[in-house]
């Protein structure tokens, strides 16, 4: 039994890492085809920053400078007054203790304070607020006869920082065409900081504007499953797959095969009616190109087992269709009949690419 990578994909039309500059005002993103999902946008920015739709915000961080463990002499040493944001004030009391455990520490913080998380860094006590932005805030009062104990400043606030604005999509009015999916653009809601900022964006496109297929909604490249093997084919998805290659691929554009392939693609864009002359020798062509893959398929046969499911044993039929507006593209229904006698039908569009001009 003979088998081939498969390649043979439906197209996701999603552009992955698009690199783009920030404009020189700092606040648009302009990409390169127009976005057809908001949610399938991501931004990163100088290659190491991700950037949501609410933008970048770090919380108050606050970290003290005495290793644990920690010695509560007494009541009169066992306060911790703390505000956090815009909230009320909050007292933590500490139980006596002539050598608290630092990880029990980080416990009696993360019980006794809401809106904070706790935890130990480098034998120390590091606290940042749970709210993130300019809003946030850590603030210990004055009378906080603990602060010493862990080493955190009295009468001193830390704050939050907004690192990087939100952003949204907005119309870009001046490219907006009839005949072709509205441009928008990635906006932040204010400059940014740095001066030049390149941004990787990633987004689903368009199917007209997709490059990976061309429009015409499938893409032939290797797929890996879960632990990193090629997906391959076999019996009738090898034989669906093999006569696409054959029909499909432009004559001679193979060096290495110059016997694979027709002239089909010639055909887009001419009147293809019925009776007409560009029919008959595309179908003619398709024929021969059939025949040389049966010979090719019984030469294999010699050295390779070749299933009867594979095996392309007659050609059943051939059909043309024109898109009724966009004479780039053209159809081709086309079914085959294997050795098992089951039928096979490859439909497919062609689109020529935008650059060529149909003569």
């Amino acid at each position: 039994m003979s088998y081939d990578f498969s390649l043979d994909q439906t197209c996701a039309h999603y552009v992955s890492e698009e690199a783009v500059y920030v404009s020189p005002g700092r606040r648009i993103i302009r990409p390169k085809r127009p976005i057809a999902a908001e949610n399938s946008v991501k931004v990163r920015l100088d290659g190491a920053i991700d950037v949501p739709s609410y933008g970048s915000q770090i919380p108050a961080t606050m970290k003290g400078t005495k290793r644990g463990p920690f010695t509560v002499t007494s009541s009169a040493t066992s306060l911790l007054r703390v505000k956090v944001s815009q909230g009320a004030w909050q007292d933590l009391v500490f139980p006596v203790s002539n050598a608290m455990d630092p990880r029990y520490a980080v416990t009696l913080f993360n019980q006794g304070l809401s809106g904070i998380k706790a935890a130990l860094e480098d034998g120390t006590i590091r606290i940042e607020t749970l709210d993130k932005g300019r809003q946030a805030s850590l603030f210990i009062a004055q009378e906080s006869t603990a602060a010493s104990i862990f080493g955190f400043p009295v009468n001193r606030e830390w704050r939050g920082q907004d690192l990087i604005p939100g952003w949204t999509l907005v119309t870009d009015l001046a490219s907006v065409v009839e005949d072709r999916p509205t441009q928008r653009n990635i906006v932040f809601d204010y400059p940014l900081k740095q001066e030049q900022s390149v941004a990787e964006i990633s987004y689903t496109t368009a199917l007209q504007e997709c490059r990976r297929c061309g429009g015409i909604g499938v893409e032939n490249d290797w797929r890996y499953d879960v632990k990193g093997n090629p997906i391959t084919v076999e019996n009738e998805d090898l034989l669906l797959q093999e006569l696409q290659k054959m029909v499909l691929t432009v004559r001679g554009s193979n060096p290495f095969h110059n016997w694979i392939g027709t002239s089909l693609v010639d055909a887009i864009g001419q009147k293809l009616g019925q009776q007409s002359v560009v029919q008959t020798l595309t179908l003619a062509d398709i024929t021969q190109a059939f025949k040389r893959f049966q010979s090719i398929k019984k030469g294999q046969e010699k050295v390779q087992e070749i299933t009867d499911r594979e095996f392309p044993y007659r050609l059943l039929g051939v059909n043309f269709t024109q898109h009724p507006t966009d004479p780039s593209i053209l159809y081709i229904d086309l079914s085959v009949q294997n050795r098992s006698q089951q039928a096979i039908k490859l439909t497919r569009g062609l689109r020529l690419p935008h650059n060529l001009e149909i003569k």
